[in-house]
């Protein structure tokens, strides 16, 4: 297949932009008419994000391209309604929504504007040299105190727990201190599994920043942790 020339990708370029106007000038009207919609806020619209994109999941599951499509546009409309909101407050546009957006991908992506990376390389290679400038890029920018700061801790249990085991696990938390409740989900019993793997995670994320703190206040300045300060500074009981 030929790649496509300059002017099949400006023409490309014109149709996504007029597509993405028409939705942003279809969300202000319906804004503008006044009725449901103005009556939203933020935290209103977050059973219909989390729904919207569970039943994208639920299309990519079952390989459905047209749903994916649709569920896609769902979530677009999440976007757009937000950046509306957030722009009768006074606090931001989707104009400036996407501006973030690139300027997080410019600067977390230093291959876009220079030749860090060799184009002909391997694309597991290609792939570990992006993590690795994503990773550093986002601890320059975040410049956070914890190993977990950034992780949604309102997400489902089961990806909260994987996700903090894997930030865990990649400061440097020794394995044997993480707990049976987050290696083995048992179903049954009093309690939802759920409500029982979020109340072990959130436990085991509290003894993170603890040892973390404790650290700190030992060392007299934040950095990271090696094996043997987890050991040391890890809460009893």
């Amino acid at each position: 297949m030929s790649r496509p020339t300059s002017a099949e990708s400006a023409a490309d370029i014109a149709r996504m932009t007029e597509a993405l106007g028409d939705a942003v000038e279809v969300m202000d009207r319906l804004w503008t008419f006044g009725g449901w919609e103005v009556t939203q806020t933020h935290d209103s619209l977050r059973p219909y994000l989390l729904e919207e994109t569970y039943e994208l999941l639920d299309a990519i599951q079952a390989e459905d391209a047209e749903t994916i499509k649709e569920e896609l546009g769902d979530l677009l409309l999440q976007v757009l309604f937000h950046s509306r909101i957030a722009e009768a407050a006074g606090e931001f546009t989707v104009a400036d929504v996407a501006a973030a957006l690139v300027a997080k991908l410019v600067h977390r992506s230093p291959h876009l504007i220079d030749n860090g990376i060799d184009p002909d390389a391997a694309v597991a290679d290609k792939v570990a040299a992006q993590e690795k400038a994503w990773e550093e890029r986002k601890s320059a920018e975040k410049a956070r105190r914890s190993c977990l700061d950034g992780i949604a801790m309102a997400q489902p249990a089961l990806a909260l727990a994987e996700k903090v085991r894997s930030r865990a696990i990649k400061a440097g938390l020794p394995e044997d201190l993480i707990p049976d409740a987050l290696r083995v989900v048992e179903l049954g019993g009093p309690d939802s599994a759920e409500e029982r793997l979020r109340k072990a995670t959130l436990a085991f994320a509290a003894a993170i920043r603890s040892a973390e703190d404790a650290a700190e206040s030992d060392r007299g300045e934040r950095r990271a942790l090696t094996a043997a300060d987890w050991y040391r500074h890890w809460p009893c009981g």
